[in-house]
């Protein structure tokens, strides 16, 4: 029997057909999307994870190097409670990435010991006890193997970005055609990790300050009154050195520290709500060719401070990088720095211009404090330094603590004297002026681009 179809039937068919085909082409294509973000979405936690393990990794290496100069059991202790916490947060991070399988025994023990031998070492001191010369060799390898897991670490992070290893759970097969580790996913980084945590020794043991206070409520504007945005704007193009009329009002920034925002091209500003204060401002301009010496550097960004109303400045460290030179400012009252009251500015290279500029750890600290008389002198705090170290100068310093407070303190710039096979290192060293405290230990970190602390 021969059935014949009418050409209406076919063109209905070939519709429905055609319809089927797109519902299903678009399904895949939804379905395609999804696992694309999802996929973006595991590579971000993992990349955000690598950096987290990068830096707790930073932090554990230069705590057990400042260990080396600790002269104080109670600051020992603090050191050393440090480390125990940026070890658990080491395996925090490390258990986000995706090595489950790879039986990662020797890195996860590494870095449960670091934090339990630095324990060890608090409590002996604690009780009267010195390291021994063996435990000074064991936390220095300790040192050596956190720097070289950190380095893997950057390394990684540095192959994903350029395309040579992929963020995966597993490793990739097929050839490598990229380069030695291109064949290998984020696990098969980790790999190469594992094989390289063994050696350190056997362990026998029983177990400048800035970005800091900002989620607190600003005390520089606390009891001033609030400025309209036309005050604002004022405030405004002064910090941006342009005319009012050339920025636009952009959505408020309603945070601890509130403000009125606005914008003329690559320029951001934010100024204060409470008293009209400039608290930062971002020029996302390209930099050209470098033209400016350091010393027309700060003479431009003590120039611009003085011209937003900021007086008794002192810069102390600085950091070049991209064309921009980014120099710490702190306050200074009665001779004695205020590490609380920071200012960051950055000058622009090529012609000297105000790039970048954050006071808002300045307007959330500063206010008129009645400063107690140190009790000792400064030979007399010296006494709480490491005897090895060599001091180059001392001065008195106001030091954040870590529960939010403030401590006056003798700042000795102190130098390394114990190794000759190493480059002597500079170290800050802060000890309460009030009873002899040891309160903290920075180093300082030289480079021909600026001087940091870490």
């Amino acid at each position: 029997m021969k059935i014949t179809l009418s050409r209406r039937t076919i063109v209905r068919a070939i519709s429905y057909l055609t319809a089927a085909f797109g519902v299903t082409a678009g399904i895949a294509i939804q379905q395609h999307a999804v696992a694309r973000d999802y996929r973006s979405q595991l590579e971000n936690t993992y990349t955000r994870a690598l950096g987290d393990l990068s830096s707790y990794l930073v932090n554990i290496s230069n705590d057990l190097e400042k260990g080396r100069y600790v002269g104080t059991s109670e600051q020992f202790a603090l050191m050393a409670a440090r480390i125990w916490r940026e070890s658990g947060g080491a395996k925090s991070a490390l258990s986000t990435l995706p090595v489950s399988d790879l039986h990662m025994d020797n890195t996860y023990k590494f870095l449960s010991q670091v934090g339990d031998y630095a324990m060890a070492l608090s409590k002996k001191a604690a009780a009267g006890g010195e390291p021994s010369a063996e435990e000074a060799e064991n936390a220095e390898a300790l040192r050596n193997y956190a720097f070289k897991l950190r380095d893997y670490v950057d390394d990684m992070q540095r192959d994903i970005r350029e395309g040579r290893i992929t963020v995966d759970a597993l490793p990739s097969g097929g050839g490598d055609t990229k380069g030695t580790r291109a064949a290998h996913g984020l696990a098969g980084g980790f790999e190469d990790v594992e094989q390289t945590m063994t050696g350190y020794p056997t362990l026998i043991y029983d177990g400048p300050f800035s970005d800091h206070l900002l989620n607190q409520r600003p005390r520089m504007t606390a009891a001033l009154d609030a400025v309209t945005p036309d005050q604002a704007l004022e405030k405004a193009a002064l910090a941006a050195r342009v005319e009012p009329s050339a920025l636009t009002r952009g959505d408020d920034e309603n945070s601890n520290m509130p403000l009125y925002m606005f914008r003329a091209g690559d320029i951001s500003v934010g100024v204060t709500k409470a008293g009209g204060v400039p608290a930062y401002l971002i020029n996302a301009r390209s930099i050209g060719a470098q033209r400016m010496s350091n010393q027309a550097v700060f003479r431009f960004a003590e120039t611009y401070l003085k011209s937003l109303g900021f007086e008794n400045m002192r810069a102390t460290y600085f950091e070049t990088a991209d064309g921009i030179c980014t120099i710490n400012y702190a306050a200074v009252q009665d001779d004695v720095i205020l590490y609380t009251d920071l200012i960051k500015v950055g000058v622009a290279l090529d012609d000297g211009g105000i790039v970048f500029y954050d006071a808002r750890g300045y307007i959330s600290n500063h206010h008129a404090r009645a400063l107690p008389a140190p009790e000792l002198t400064a030979e007399q705090a010296q006494q709480s330094v490491n005897q090895s170290l060599r001091i180059l100068s001392s001065r008195l310093a106001l030091i954040p603590t870590s529960g939010q407070n403030e401590v006056l303190t003798w700042e000795f710039q102190a130098q390394t004297t114990d190794n000759d096979d190493e480059q002597p290192r500079r170290l800050l060293v802060y000890i309460n002026a009030v009873n002899g405290a040891e309160e903290q230990i920075l180093i300082l970190i030289e480079t021909p681009d600026g001087t940091l602390t870490s």
